[in-house]
């Protein structure tokens, strides 16, 4: 018998307000009750360092931290600044793999961060006293929307689709155990389609509102003073799958989960929150068969195998379990591939959208480079031709024409890179639909057969 608990946590940029600080407070208050923790955020290595050593003196004796990040573009110091991606762990870590999202923001956006992260998806492999469990972690990009609200304004919100894709396609090529983790920073609400479409096509179930009856915030509530006054929302998740086993064997079970509240009283003597974002706890336990949650719950109605026979029984199965319906009733595999097929439909317009705005962003950066070297040519000209002759002649023409060759790179480097991209990432949907397509005439045909 194991327990088992993940958090995550952000602590923001090095130049976050009292950083290091927060990131020793961070080390001490994981510091017991957990045996798996994920961070976040920890981009730079001197928090980073800092978290690892007081964590190891925790009986953390594992860790891995995921450095294949790009960087600032300054004389920071080799291997400076990472993807923020941290875990500890008390288990063995046997192996790590980390796969780079294709859509990772944009290099010229030094302020948003999100493509000197490298976002991705990290993969480990814990070896647990009761065998080995999938452990993934990502940080899908940021909302730059007005207090992070999601809908209009949110141009990135065609990214995060496709990186919730990608994410959903490399732990469905990786998976392999029994118990699979997937936790991190989508900075989507759970009603997003960022979240759809692992929980869909995964089959994940999100820890949180299975053991809860209301959703909680991990940003922006009122007692975090670092984002309080941004939309409100749970972006922070810990999602799992569990494999079936045979009936009688032992298994792993939810237990329970929770928002992490952590808080310090700083030097100044002031209550200060270890993050801008709360953390989510799960704990997780290895043990004999037990009663599932749901059957657990006070007016839980248990249905007998003669009522299971009746018609009223679908109605009974719902009402056994009034805050999780999915545990009492599963999907039959022509709803599941249907459900698939709308959950990829909506992914690949989300992409399609993406893509226009590119080609349309494409296009005006590059009018904006013929422009501006029309400009720089035109200044050139008239100081050669002594038609206006003045000493700012040759700062005009090394301004136009140093912004009319910015503007050219990236719209052949980037912004071409990211067309096709979009493109990339459609036709591979579009592969997964007509696959989804092929299954679910089979199972028609089946059924019609019988």
């Amino acid at each position: 018998m194991i327990e088992t608990l993940f958090v995550t946590v952000d602590t923001g940029l090095p130049v976050a307000p009292r950083c290091t600080e927060r990131a020793a407070e961070i080390a001490s208050a994981i510091s017991e009750g957990y045996e798996l923790v994920v961070l976040q955020e920890i981009w730079h290595i001197r928090e980073r360092n800092l978290v690892i050593s007081k964590a190891q003196q925790s009986g953390f004796h594992y860790y891995h931290y995921f450095n294949s990040a790009v960087g600032f573009p300054f004389p920071m110091g080799a291997d400076s600044f990472g993807t923020g991606l941290l875990v500890l762990s008390k288990f063995p870590i046997s192996s790590a793999l980390y796969h780079s999202f294709s859509l990772s923001g944009r290099p010229y956006a030094l302020h948003e961060s999100d493509f000197i992260a490298n976002k991705g998806v990290g993969l480990l492999r814990v070896e647990t006293p009761v065998g080995q469990i999938d452990v993934y972690v990502t940080h899908l990009l940021a909302n730059y929307n007005t207090g992070g609200k999601p809908g209009p304004g949110d141009f990135y919100q065609w990214h995060r689709t496709g990186q919730s894709y990608e994410l959903t396609r490399f732990i469905l090529a990786t998976n392999r155990n029994k118990l699979t983790i997937v936790c991190g920073d989508f900075n989507s609400s759970p009603d997003c389609l960022e979240l759809k479409v692992p929980k869909q096509l995964l089959c994940l179930r999100d820890a949180y509102t299975d053991t809860n009856d209301e959703d909680g915030l991990t940003f922006a509530s009122p007692d975090n003073k670092y984002s309080h006054g941004e939309h409100p929302m749970r972006m922070d998740y810990v999602m799992y799958k569990i494999d079936k086993q045979p009936k009688g064997a032992s298994d792993w079970h939810l237990v329970q989960s929770s928002i992490f509240k952590g808080f310090f009283t700083d030097s100044r003597g002031e209550k200060t929150p270890l993050s801008d974002h709360f953390g989510v706890q799960a704990e997780f336990l290895f043990s004999e068969p037990r009663t599932p949650l749901c059957e657990q719950q006070e007016g839980y109605d248990v249905v007998s195998t003669d009522e299971l026979a009746s018609p009223n029984a679908k109605r009974a199965a719902e009402s056994a379990c009034p805050h999780c319906e999915e545990n009492g009733m599963e999907q039959s595999d022509e709803e599941k591939a249907a459900a698939d097929a709308a959950c990829l439909q909506e992914v690949q317009n989300l992409l399609n959208i993406g893509r226009n705005e590119a080609i349309a962003a494409r296009h005006v950066r590059l009018w904006r480079a013929v422009a501006f070297f029309v400009a720089a040519l035109a200044v050139f000209v008239t100081h050669m031709m002594s038609i206006v002759v003045s000493n700012w002649s040759w700062v005009a023409v090394l301004l136009f024409g140093m912004i009319s060759v910015t503007e050219y790179v990236l719209t052949f480097f980037f912004l071409t890179f990211e067309c096709s991209t979009f493109t990339e990432l459609i036709n591979q949907v579009q592969l997964h639909r007509h696959l989804h397509a092929h299954r679910t005439k089979s199972l028609v045909q089946a059924t019609t057969d019988l």
